[in-house]
């Protein structure tokens, strides 16, 4: 029935073979004009179907703008669904005839008219010969698909390039022996076309799904493997709670017990938090929606030395430090227990009728038994501040972003708008230090949103944040000089991505300070969450961006810190208040 050539194939099926092989190639075929499979072959092949009818095609094998090695793909898939379907078939139609020739020798066993029985009989054999026809034409299905797979395979041995293979996502294209083939992304597991995160990876549960009601989620990474979250707890009166864990090497997290760190009856919005490498943890957070006072706690993890309480809090009494707070501050851990915290803060000025919004800060010292000790107040910007996001640049510095009020140009006098600002701040002794000049990316536009500043090489940012205006994500390149820490823009804002996101934010360094990539996360137009990686070319300029979906559903609130050497901790809330965390490791492509 099948002959192969080197360079031909043969196929000589009966008529009701034939009929049937375009029947069920129709039916798996894909639907749609835009599914037209245009199949060719090399100019020396021919397709000869029944005797001596010929049909020559030439060229390369597509389905639409498909490469040549996903067209070999597709066919192999659909043979062996054309295979798999008429063995299927070849089965049921014989138990089928076994039954009807059970019924029927059964028939003319009881028949007494003679030519009942006599018609009986012709009835078996025809139902045999049915069978024996049907079990030939199904036969030939299968030896027909085993021949056009073998030479399929074949054909596919001799090697495609990459440029002619496309893998699926979390998949890179390698050259083998056998010719280029799709493998997963190293933290990733499948073949090729359908690669996975591990189970580990997976998103989890924070607490029980019932617990709490958790919104203005925050994470911190802190002591090399040690996370701390904290979020406001809707079920229980808004107060703040604080999960630890300790993350595994097998890619798990150890969790402790829920911890509330609000006095009995008071409330905790956009708590925020930071941990030193000498195990001390420090929340602020403010106790109102708006108008609310500031407040500070600090805990010292494992202070009683004892064994098997390596986990343990031992808390500190909360202090305040402002007064009349409506926006999240920022918070930044530096060596020696000291903590920085970032906000908007209100004073009277001059005439006791009016408030002057600027920008403020205070530096702490974190004891042994987590008590808060206050170093001083240091201001940053005479302009009112609002969505304040940090990030450490080195052992002492850090980079603040933040929307400010317009400033005017004394040199030249006109509005600035400050609402992409970036300013430079150093940690010196016990005194805070700020660039009196900071930059601003957007002097021009207003309704600059959600942002997030990241260290991605040494002394080099990248600022990526939401332009509410033209409905963009944008991303600049900030440089620092080593000597003077003054800033400059390396490369003016682009876009990032198009819509309006209701949360942007990046995570520094997430492999070394010497492979530096910018890492920005923030939410689709699908409602899906997106993490965004981009290179740094030797232009210092942004390059190969590629966005993945690290989570298909919507999120009320979501934090994320780096762990380092591609490793992400992401704790977020579902709109139902129920909080996750997923750990996961990001491959570089």
């Amino acid at each position: 029935m099948l002959g192969l050539s080197d360079n031909a194939v043969h196929v000589w099926p009966k008529g009701a073979f034939r009929s049937l092989v375009v029947a069920v190639l129709i039916a798996l075929a894909p639907q749609g004009s835009n599914a037209t499979l245009k199949a060719k072959l090399s100019a020396d092949a021919h397709l000869a179907v029944g005797a001596g009818q010929e049909v020559t095609r030439a060229g390369t094998l597509q389905v639409g703008e498909a490469t040549v090695a996903e067209n070999v793909e597709f066919l192999s898939k659909t043979l062996s669904r054309f295979r798999s379907f008429a063995l299927n078939a070849q089965q049921s139609v014989e138990e089928r005839h076994q039954n009807e020739e059970q019924r029927l020798q059964e028939a003319v066993a009881q028949a007494k008219d003679p030519k009942v029985k006599t018609a009986l009989q012709q009835s078996v054999a025809s139902n045999k010969e049915s069978l024996d026809e049907t079990k030939s034409i199904y036969s030939n299905i299968v030896t027909f698909s085993d021949s056009m797979l073998s030479l399929l395979k074949k054909t596919s041995s001799s090697g495609y390039n990459c440029d002619q293979l496309a893998c699926g996502l979390h998949a890179s294209c390698a050259d083998t022996l056998n010719g280029a083939s799709c493998v997963c992304d190293e933290g990733y597991i499948g073949q090729g076309k359908d690669c996975q995160a591990p189970p580990a990876f997976a998103p989890h549960l924070l607490l029980g799904e019932n617990a709490v009601h958790a919104s203005d989620v925050h994470v911190t990474a802190f002591d090399g493997n040690k996370i701390a979250v904290v979020f406001r707890d809707e079920n229980k009166g808004n107060s703040g709670a604080l999960v630890v864990g300790t993350v595994q090497e097998a890619g798990s997290i150890e969790l402790s017990p829920l911890e509330i760190f609000t006095a009995a009856g008071a409330q905790a919005f956009s708590p925020v938090v930071a941990g030193s490498d000498s195990r001390s943890l420090a929340i602020a957070w403010r106790d109102s929606a708006k108008s609310g006072a500031c407040r500070l706690r600090a805990a010292k993890l494992g202070a009683s030395g004892i064994r098997g309480a390596e986990m343990a809090l031992s808390w500190g009494p909360a202090v305040d430090f402002c007064n009349d707070q409506a926006h999240k501050m920022s918070i930044q851990a530096f060596d020696k227990n000291r903590f920085v915290v970032l906000y908007s803060d209100k004073a009277r000025g001059p005439d006791p009728s009016h408030m002057e919004s600027f920008g403020n800060s205070i530096l702490a010292d974190v004891g042994e038994l987590g008590n808060v000790s206050m170093l001083g107040n240091f201001r940053f910007t005479d302009s009112a501040v609002a969505r304040l996001e940090a990030t450490k640049v080195s052992k002492n510095g850090f980079v603040l972003a933040a929307r400010a009020s317009p400033a005017v140009d004394e040199m030249n006098p006109q509005t600035v708008k400050q609402e992409a600002m970036a300013i430079y701040g150093e940690l010196v002794g016990e005194d805070l230090v700020f660039d009196p000049n900071p930059v601003n990316l957007e002097p021009k536009e207003g309704q600059i949103w959600a942002r997030g500043v990241s260290l991605i090489a040494p002394n080099t940012l990248a600022y990526a944040y939401q332009d509410g205006k033209n409905s963009q994500l944008k991303i600049a390149v900030l440089d620092i000089h080593p000597q003077t820490h003054r800033m400059q823009v390396a490369h003016a804002p682009e876009a990032l991505g198009k819509g309006v996101s209701p949360y942007v934010s990046m995570l520094s360094l997430p492999y070394s300070a010497s492979d530096p990539y910018a890492m920005t996360y923030f939410q689709g137009d699908e409602g899906e969450s997106l993490l965004s990686i981009c290179g740094l070319s030797a232009e210092r300029r942004l390059q190969n961006c590629e966005d993945f979906p690290w989570l298909t559903q919507k999120v009320s609130s979501v934090s994320g810190a780096s762990l380092g050497d591609g490793r992400v901790v992401m704790a977020f809330a579902t709109p139902s208040g129920v909080p996750y965390y997923s750990l996961f490791g990001l491959s570089k492509k």
